[in-house]
């Protein structure tokens, strides 16, 4: 996805493929036009694999139309290669409310910096799981899960709509449905954003996320090093569940990369499950995850250098004439007459479902049959 590809941590999808809603079985679109931004998506994709989209963003949005999302799958599908590589490397949202389909193609430093961040929360989760009261209990099945995806139901939507997301990186309990959780690092576009990716994170998980981190780092203002921490929760004010900003953009790095005076990130054990389950084993017990000032500076500016240095890192080299054997390619596998058999069938009976299930199509079958 970029020229510092290689040193990007490589995306965990844990959840399997799935519709975000359930979809009709209908004959394959004829009218291209009604698909526009179905072929943006997939060209990007294309553009990604191939390596033509560097250096252009690393977020890109599409206002999709309705039934859009259904056709980006349903084309997927259809191409196993290119199925393949976005589930392996590239992330995406798409909130099912109102369409919004964003692509995510984080640079280096954004990974190596988030990766910093989840090993330091981490570490402390570890030292709190080696003792034998309800904390270490509760420690033990909280894990990091980077950018397992996260699917979330749509209030107001149709039945069975969800939207799906996949954070910089997540701390997920064994026993609790979505993530107590969620850290993103945001970047030119998705800066913008971020707020309301907070709100569908905490309102739609039905406060059931606890915590949504948000981690700014500012680069092409003005040659700007500044970053900031922004903290966002839930508050029931009378009958109404609200997001708030409890820390709102405040630097924890000046203009010039220097660290400042600030708490830091700081975190209760209780946020990383939902409030059901941390009653139930943590019961009054509590500690505190703490990520200091002077250590997010310090892994932010280690992400930093780290890029900055790639070309001139240390790598092993071979001797001029030894020359390098791979494997031969294998061929494609072969489809057995049974299997063929087998596919003909499902797809008969696919098109039979087709025809009785989509009454629009009928009707228009039997006009052209009368023509």
């Amino acid at each position: 996805m970029s020229t510092s590809q290689a040193f990007i941590i490589q995306n965990h999808h844990t959840t399997p493929p799935s519709s975000f809603a359930e979809r009709p079985l209908t004959p394959p679109p004829t009218d291209e036009k009604r698909f526009s931004h179905v072929r943006q998506v997939l060209g990007l994709f294309t553009d990604i694999r191939a390596g033509r989209h560097v250096n252009r963003g690393a977020w890109a949005e599409f206002q999709l139309a309705e039934g859009e999302y259904d056709e980006i799958e349903r084309r997927l599908e259809q191409d196993e290669a290119l199925l393949g590589y976005v589930k392996d490397k590239i992330r995406f949202d798409y909130h099912g409310e109102t369409h919004q389909f964003v692509v995510r193609m984080p640079t280096a430093i954004h990974e190596l910096f988030i990766a910093r961040v989840e090993d330091a929360i981490f570490s402390q989760l570890k030292s709190i799981r080696e003792g034998t009261d309800d904390a270490a209990a509760f420690a033990h099945k909280v894990s990091p899960a980077r950018s397992t995806e996260i699917y979330l139901p749509v209030d107001n939507a149709a039945s069975g709509t969800k939207s799906k997301y996949e954070p910089d990186t997540s701390f997920w309990h064994d026993d609790a449905k979505y993530p107590g959780v969620i850290l993103e690092v945001a970047y030119s576009q998705k800066r913008k954003r971020l707020g309301r990716l907070a709100e569908d994170y905490l309102l739609d998980s039905n406060a059931s996320v606890q915590a949504v981190v948000g981690l700014d780092i500012e680069y092409g203002k003005k040659k700007s090093r500044k970053a900031t921490l922004s903290v966002w929760r839930t508050r029931i004010d009378g009958n109404e569940l609200r997001v708030v900003e409890e820390v709102a953009a405040q630097a924890f790095r000046d203009e010039r990369g220097n660290p400042i005076q600030h708490p830091g990130l700081r975190l209760q054990l209780r946020d990383f499950a939902n409030k059901e389950v941390a009653r139930r084993v943590l019961g009054g017990e509590n500690r505190e995850i703490v990520v200091t000032t002077q250590q997010l500076c310090e892994y932010l500016h280690a992400a930093e250098t780290k890029v900055a240095r790639l070309q001139s890192l240390s790598e092993d080299s071979i001797a001029p004439e030894l020359k390098k054997r791979k494997r031969s390619k294998t061929p494609p596998d072969q489809i057995t007459s049974g299997d063929e058999a087998e596919y003909v069938g499902q797809e008969e009976r696919a098109a039979k479902r087709m025809a009785e299930d989509d009454s629009d199509y009928k009707d228009a079958s039997i006009e052209n049959l009368s023509e």
